[in-house]
Parts: C-alpha cells; sequence; structure tokens
C-alpha cells in the first residue's frame, strides 16, 4: 500500500509519536474503505457479468452480445486478481485496528504517564504494524508471482 505524499506534519506536534500513530491510522482507515469500496465493487462485477452470460446464452441472445458480457466477467476476474483488493482490503484493515488499539491503550494514560517508556511502546507499534504489513504484501506478491530464472538456491531450470 503507497502513500500519496510523505506525511511530515508530527514531527512539529507537542506529541510526536501520538500525531505519528494518529496519521498512519488516518492511512489505514483511507486504504481500508477504499480497498473495501473497489472489492465490492469487482466482486459484483464479476457475479453480475458471470450470471448474465449464462441468462445471455440460456436466451439465444446475439453471440456478440453473450460474447461483451463474457468480456466483461473476464475483465472483472482480471481486475480482481491484478489489483487485488480482497487482500489489501484485510491487510489494511487489520493494521488499522492493531494500531488503533495501541493508540487507544496510550490515550487512555494520564497526561503525566505518557511518559518515553510510553512513547516508546507506541512507537513499537507503529512499527510492529508496518513491519507486518510490509511482511504480508511480500508474502502475498511472491505467491501471486512467478520467478522468471532460477529459483534462489534451488537448482537452474532447464
Amino acid at each position: 500500500m503507497r502513500r500519496r505524499t510523505p506525511y511530515t506534519d508530527w514531527l512539529n506536534s507537542p506529541d510526536p509519536v501520538l500525531a505519528l500513530a494518529q496519521a498512519e491510522l488516518a492511512f489505514y482507515e483511507r486504504v481500508r474503505n477504499s480497498s473495501r469500496r473497489w472489492y465490492r465493487l469487482t466482486e459484483l462485477g464479476a457475479l453480475a457479468t458471470a450470471s448474465s452470460t449464462v441468462v445471455a446464452a440460456g436466451l439465444s441472445a446475439p453471440a456478440w452480445l453473450t460474447a461483451l458480457i463474457a468480456g466483461g466477467a473476464l475483465f472483472f476476474t482480471g481486475l480482481r486478481q491484478v489489483f487485488g483488493h480482497g487482500p489489501r482490503y484485510v491487510l489494511a484493515a487489520q493494521s488499522h485496528e492493531t494500531l488503533r488499539r495501541a493508540v487507544n491503550r496510550y490515550r487512555l494514560l494520564p497526561a503525566d504517564e505518557r511518559d518515553e517508556r510510553a512513547r516508546g511502546e507506541l512507537l513499537a507499534a507503529v512499527e510492529r504494524v508496518g513491519d507486518e504489513e510490509l511482511r504480508q504484501w511480500v508474502e502475498q506478491r511472491n505467491q501471486t508471482s512467478s520467478p522468471l530464472g532460477p529459483t534462489p538456491g534451488g537448482p537452474p531450470l532447464p
């Protein structure tokens, strides 16, 4: 998941770690909501066009119409596979929820207890969420792409 522009306003905040965590939280919320909308759109589009293809063929619709609807089904299937809005939605929702809980724990502390240790724990939570997101993203990319050359550590391809 990419960020459109680097966000550095948190550096000038009275509590920069909290501001950073809230900025990250807002980012994951935007990505989660956008991915959820795109996921629903692609799934409904694939479902509607695939079922319409069957209905059009059953009603003996002109071949060009049936082919056009089938092309739409293929398009939505490709859109689903290329952009992976479903996994992106799940990953952003998981990251958002984990970070939301860490921010809530920090904000529930009385102001005088928000010391360096508490800020360090919040910063560690922000970094863990980022690390986990990156790890899962790499894992998903490795599952969906095939290597173009020899497998690292394996025998050369014939």
